[in-house]
């Protein structure tokens, strides 16, 4: 009997087994098995396998560059780009978003270890010129892939953690409009979330069993403050900005170029005519989408105004906005008038934050006085 033949099959089949025990991703229920698949691998293995996951991925696909530079990087670094790549390897989909940012962290990691393309001396044309706004989103995948790991350490720390989105932000100089798609990457997280500790889906609780209930709403608690945090940077850098003086312009000019949603049936409401908003000191509204219900303020009791589709003049210190659990309840027999709209806010339990200003299709505008 061939020994080293025995044993060689006996591997391939432990191998195989192993490989049948590793999670999987399916695509009706992506979110929840991607987010379980990257616990339980960190739990399952070491940083050696996942580095050697992601240079045996990079090899297959003859991409040098990437192996060396994934061989002088750190275990941090590799950490979730192994996963990804094992992921791959077993033969599972990822979405667009994360095979967008496993290219993304690898080609920092080229660039950052100095493993650079060979080149022909021969001048060469561009043939494909990046845009602004793919150069705005390329960053924020970037940083967003920076948090995600935050995230990671928090669930596997079990909230041992002391990392801040706000410094992070701050560190990194990071402008209004890459803010704003980081935080918009985080919500869908935020409100599955809210969703499982409310009992309001029974695939997304499975998903969260490995979860305590306590440890769920820690885990809420510090998506939603990195959803803060990235809208609070919005804000600060257009309070940076100098304003420029322009000519009076009429309510109905100044609204002009508002979005907001004019009806949700669902809740039975209707918006009030934006005009209504110019010279009024408390304007209310609330974001279908994001199921958060706000109010700005005019600052030291001064009128609002509109710019765009922006309210302006607004206090950051007294407008807030919160996440509603159960919005029909909330709005359920509410008049909406500006006691009963102050006395219904008082009374919700979930955490406050600083509006941005921004009015779009998914508000619904509940009144101005």
């Amino acid at each position: 009997m061939n020994v080293n033949a025995a044993k060689k099959r006996a591997k391939a089949h432990a191998e195989l087994n192993r490989i049948k025990d590793e999670p999987t991703i399916r695509p009706e229920n992506y979110n929840v098995d991607i987010a379980t698949a990257l616990v339980w691998y960190t739990d399952q293995t070491d940083d050696k396998k996942r580095l050697k996951y992601a240079i045996e991925h990079f090899a297959k696909l003859n991409r040098k560059n990437e192996v060396l530079a994934l061989n002088k990087a750190s275990d941090f670094d590799v950490r979730q780009i192994g996963i990804m790549c094992r992921l791959l390897s077993n033969g599972n989909t990822l979405s667009d978003e994360h095979m967008a940012l496993l290219e993304s962290r690898v080609a920092v990691l080229v660039a950052k270890h100095n493993v650079v393309k060979e080149v022909k001396k021969e001048a060469v044309a561009p043939t494909n010129v990046i845009s602004i706004q793919e150069r705005m989103d390329e960053k924020a995948r970037e940083l967003a892939g920076e948090i995600e790991g935050a995230i990671d350490e928090f669930v596997l720390s079990k909230g041992k953690t002391t990392f801040s989105a706000k410094n992070y932000l701050l560190a990194q100089a990071v402008s209004a409009p890459i803010a704003k798609r980081i935080g918009d990457s985080f919500v869908k997280l935020y409100n599955e979330l809210a969703d499982v500790i409310n009992q309001e889906d029974d695939q997304l609780i499975e998903g969260y069993s490995n979860f305590s209930k306590k440890e769920l709403k820690a885990f809420h608690k510090f998506v939603g403050e990195i959803v803060d945090d990235c809208q609070q940077m919005i804000q600060t850098a257009k309070a940076d900005r100098a304003p420029r003086k322009r000519k009076p312009q009429s309510p109905t000019k100044l609204v002009s170029k508002m979005k907001f949603m004019r009806e949700f049936a669902e809740l039975s409401l209707k918006s009030i005519k934006p005009e209504s908003i110019i010279g009024s000191t408390e304007v209310w509204y609330y974001n279908t989408k994001y199921r958060r219900v706000g109010v700005y303020k005019g600052e030291g009791g001064n009128p609002l105004s509109v710019k765009g589709t922006t309210i302006i003049g607004f206090d950051v210190k007294e407008s807030q906005q919160m996440t509603l659990r159960k919005p029909e309840e909330f709005f359920k027999g509410l008049a909406l008038g500006k006691r009963a709209l102050n006395n219904a806010l008082k009374k919700l339990t979930t955490k406050p934050s600083v509006p941005n200003g921004r009015i779009n299709e998914e508000c619904i505008l509940l009144g101005a006085f």
